[in-house]
């Protein structure tokens, strides 16, 4: 028997070239998260209810209170506002997690490859995008109806808004794992109105009773909008709110952590 040719050996045994390489954790991130920003933008009712009410409540403190302090409150009331309606997206993005729970989706897409730490990261990339709308919304606004501050100022306002939003966040998503279906949602709801409130983002703290002055302290709304003011107006820096801030968002990434396990039924790659 005569041997086969070279060529057609080295061709039978050469191995077979890979058409692709696989996806790397980091673009599945990314992609999970520029999926679900645009599923969340393109929500009209979730826009107008966190662009459209900030804006008509900062529009209406203004007129009433806007002129206290030689102008300076308008600023503040404009800091407090684009602080509410930051919190409203995140709080809100975060619980709506629990819809692809609901359908069996959040697990699809653990099976199919996305890990995880790479969803959870890539639902805070996407919250912490539809954050931005509102607090430039509130922000523009305020520019344009007196509010006093200079582009720097106002750029370094929005940035240490962005982040001290963070916590915020977390909440939504816990909510999303741990409630289920409309309570979920309606949990976002009056938990982002707790907050609101004893955070003094829609009066002054010092208004309230010492017992709500106390809570108001230990969350993290009231020193997201001290970091606005002093960011715009500058001061002394807060740095307790720093640690308050810190200290709730390292606690919710772990509750973030062990609920999306649960919710899934997997371990944790």
């Amino acid at each position: 028997m005569t041997s086969p040719p070279e060529s057609i050996m080295l061709t039978s045994t050469a191995p077979v070239p890979r058409t692709g390489a696989a996806p790397t954790e980091a673009s599945r991130t990314v992609r999970y998260a520029l999926h679900t920003t645009r599923m969340t933008v393109t929500d009209i009712m979730f826009m107008v209810f966190t662009i459209a009410m900030p804006v008509g409540m900062y529009l209406l403190f203004g007129m009433m209170f806007g002129d206290q302090g030689g102008g300076e409150a308008r600023g503040m009331i404009m800091v407090n506002m684009a602080a509410y309606g930051g919190l409203g997206a995140a709080v809100t993005a975060g619980t709506q997690i629990q819809e692809d729970q609901r359908t069996g989706f959040l697990r699809q897409l653990i099976v199919a490859g996305l890990s995880p730490r790479s969803f959870l990261a890539g639902s805070v990339m996407a919250a912490s995008a539809v954050i931005v709308p509102a607090l430039i919304a509130v922000g523009v606004v305020g520019i344009a109806t007196g509010v006093e501050v200079g582009p720097a100022a106002f750029g370094l306002t929005i940035v240490v808004l962005w982040l001290g939003l963070l916590p915020t966040i977390l909440i939504g998503i816990v909510l999303g794992m741990v409630l289920k279906g409309g309570t979920a949602m309606a949990g976002g709801v009056v938990t982002m109105m707790a907050m609101a409130i004893f955070g003094g983002l829609w009066m002054p703290l010092e208004m309230f009773p010492d017992w709500m002055q106390q809570i108001g302290h230990a969350i993290p709304t009231y020193w997201i909008s001290q970091l606005g003011q002093w960011s715009m107006y500058g001061g002394e820096l807060p740095v307790t709110g720093l640690l308050v801030i810190g200290a709730w968002t390292l606690v919710l990434g772990v509750l973030c952590a062990l609920s999306l396990r649960g919710a899934v039924g997997l371990k944790r790659r």
